[in-house]
């Protein structure tokens, strides 16, 4: 037996370096065909676990779900799911066509991607730069993760009901965890997470403080709204459980007590009055306005507490913005950024480096910071120190370029598909004022679910049978070369598309 033990031990990296390798191609050629539910399951996990490291007393980085496997793989277990999901989507798109997806994100997509391999490649010559300064969170690591989710979601749909079957997901994911918000929120306490009343000893209860479960909460209250506006609803009980979805995720959103949170709702409450027609546009727009002002001005009053009185009620919703009655862009919430600023000036063009770090220590506000100055609350301008100016382009071309799209596709689809087409741009108005605000950039969950926002447009194009057909060319990890398609086998191609395949 000892010495079957010994050759076991001597066998055994011989047997795993044949297994591994075998496994991996087992896994390819198995997930090829099932992509669609890993990544389903993928988001699922995303929509469930909170990023609530922030905010609560004792912050312990191993309860944190997305820094599992950290410590050993530097990389995140979820990080390495979605490295695989993106390997799995390159594999699949050359051995069994899915769901045509046509994008114009290639542009922007190419930009980051040299930026980000200029980066790496200039830190090679810089000997106090350090390589998880380079390819860390606090850098543009996230932004190459959205590249890679939007990759994988583009190739993931085998079939148009794939699309319905993720999107069915989203709402019940949504909905039951909505439900335990409510229930924690009422009987539990609420969110631990509570930077309010853990830091600032407002005397408030959240029901989820990670912005992003408010995103969550939108995107269902969307669906939710649009399906009844568009009578998708018949029954009376259809209805009613259509008005209770709605009211939930309200009460989701109301009680996060995040300013960009009600403001980003506010957005697509907006974005849904414009798209439905007029004779329902101005008393969704009257209606909401006239219930959120009032009730949105009470919950920024309660929010602030006591730590501003006698002064106006502006200065008493917004303390960390407001100096003396007027707005302050140097102290305050905006004193991070004004300090970035200072740094950023001299090299606008290029930025810092995803290593950059600006000097925030002059600024007495800034001691929390605690001497980590490689981010601050704002996407566009912690973009702008990583990149400088080109990456601001990039951003901004992408924004443009999902616009042009969904100028252009809008009115190729019926009442019930544009619904859904809407629904990601919903979502990305909703993180507006956090992308400004905010620090999405550094949160991986964030930025994974603005890359479904805004993957929705192009995979309901896609499933409705709208979009131009093509056949894949090797792609980059973001873009796709499309082959466009006479017209006559444009709709034999989106609706069966099945018997394309051999194209």
């Amino acid at each position: 037996m000892r010495d079957l033990s010994v050759y076991l031990f001597i066998a055994m990296p011989w047997v795993l370096a044949l297994l591994i390798p075998a496994g991996a191609m087992v896994a390819l050629l198995v997930g090829r065909r099932t992509a669609v539910y890993w990544v389903a399951a993928y988001f699922a996990l995303l929509m469930y676990f909170p990023n609530n490291s922030f905010g609560l007393l004792d912050p312990l980085q191993d309860r944190n779900f997305y820094a599992r496997a950290t410590g050993t793989f530097y990389f995140s277990a979820i990080n390495i799911m979605l490295f695989g999901l993106a390997l799995q989507a390159f594999f699949a798109r050359r051995m069994a066509l899915p769901l045509p997806v046509v994008h114009n994100q290639r542009a922007p997509a190419l930009i980051f991607l040299a930026v980000f391999a200029g980066n790496i490649l200039v830190a090679q010559f810089l000997p106090d730069v350090r390589w998880p300064q380079v390819i860390g969170p606090s850098g543009l690591l996230n932004v190459f993760n959205f590249m890679l989710a939007f990759y994988a979601l583009t190739a993931a749909l085998r079939d148009p009901r794939d699309f319905d079957r993720l999107i069915q997901l989203m709402l019940f994911c949504a909905v039951t965890r909505g439900l335990w918000g409510l229930l924690r929120f009422a009987a539990l306490g609420g969110d631990p997470a509570n930077f309010y009343a853990n830091f600032q000893q407002l005397d408030v209860r959240l029901t989820f403080f990670d912005i992003n479960d408010s995103l969550i909460a939108t995107l269902a209250l969307f669906i939710a709204a649009w399906r009844l506006l568009s009578g998708q609803c018949p029954g009376l009980g259809s209805r009613l459980l259509h008005l209770a979805i709605i009211g939930l995720e309200l009460v989701i959103v109301l009680f996060s007590y995040r300013r960009t949170a009600w403001g980003g709702l506010l957005l697509a409450l907006v974005l849904l009055a414009f798209c439905r027609p007029a004779r329902q546009r101005w008393w969704l727009l009257v209606g909401s306005f006239t219930v959120a002002i009032p009730l949105l001005a009470y919950k920024l009053a309660q929010r602030a507490g006591t730590r501003v009185q006698g002064g106006s009620w502006l200065e008493t919703a917004l303390p960390d913005l407001m100096r003396n009655g007027q707005i302050s862009f140097t102290t305050g919430r905006f004193a991070e950024l004004y300090a970035a600023w200072l740094s950023l000036k001299d090299s606008p063009l290029w930025g810092l480096g995803t290593w950059g770090r600006y000097d925030g220590s002059r600024f007495s506000e800034l001691v929390w910071h605690r001497g980590d100055f490689g981010w601050m609350h704002s996407g566009m301008l912690h973009i702008m120190l990583k990149s400088g100016l080109i990456g601001v382009l990039a951003v901004v071309l992408m924004a443009v370029l999902l616009w042009k799209f969904v100028a252009r596709h809008r009115h190729a689809l019926d009442d019930r598909q544009r619904g859904l087409f809407y629904l990601g741009v919903a979502g990305l108005l909703f993180m507006l004022p956090n992308w400004l605000i905010g620090t999405p950039v550094i949160e991986f969950r964030t930025m994974q679910l603005m890359a479904l926002c805004a993957a929705l447009p192009y995979l309901a194009v896609a499933a409705a049978g709208a979009g131009i057909a093509i056949v894949q060319r090797p792609p980059w990890v973001f873009g796709i070369r499309p082959l466009r398609l006479p017209p006559a086998l444009l709709q034999p191609v989106m609706v069966q598309p099945q018997s394309q395949r051999r194209l």
